[in-house]
Order: structure tokens, then sequence, then C-alpha cells
């Protein structure tokens, strides 16, 4: 009854892409569904959690000095994609 042991690629890769997935599916969702300020709010809060998520796994991987880390660095860089969605050709 232990832990539930994830496999590390799903774990440091599929894991964090949950919330660029959440930002295009908002995108593309109508807004007669939710609505424009519900939408964007939503999507904010997507960011937001994907955002302090990245700067958690950033700090972590400094506090393991790189070295330890190099093996899944991409967690830190996928977290930050709803960032650079919002910022760039989603917003």
């Amino acid at each position: 009854m232990g832990q539930f042991d994830m496999n590390k690629d799903i774990k440091h890769i599929l894991l964090p892409a949950i919330a660029p997935l959440l930002i295009v599916a908002l995108c593309f969702t109508p807004v007669s569904l939710f609505g424009c300020v519900n939408r964007g709010l939503m999507a904010l809060a997507v960011v937001l959690v994907a955002t302090i998520a990245a700067l958690v796994t950033v700090g972590m991987a400094f506090r393991l000095r790189l070295d330890q880390f190099l093996g899944y660095p991409h967690s830190g860089l996928i977290l930050t994609l709803p960032l650079v969605l919002i910022l760039g050709p989603l917003g």
C-alpha cells in the first residue's frame, strides 16, 4: 500500500504536458459553453498553477545541483509552455 509507482517518463513529461493541453483545449472551446470571462479566468488559473509548478521544478533542479536532475530537465520547460502560449500565439 505504499507510494504509487509512476514511470519517470510519465511523471516528468506527460504529467506536466496536461497544462499546455488544457490551454489549447480552452482556446478551442466555444464561448457559448463557458462565456468569455470564465474562459479567461480558467486560462489564467491554469497558467498560474503551471508557472508556480515550473518555478518549483526549477528550484528543485538547482537544489539537486543539476547533475542529479539532468535526466529529466523537461518538466520545467513543459510547465512554462502555458505562459508562452498565452503571451504568444494564443493570447
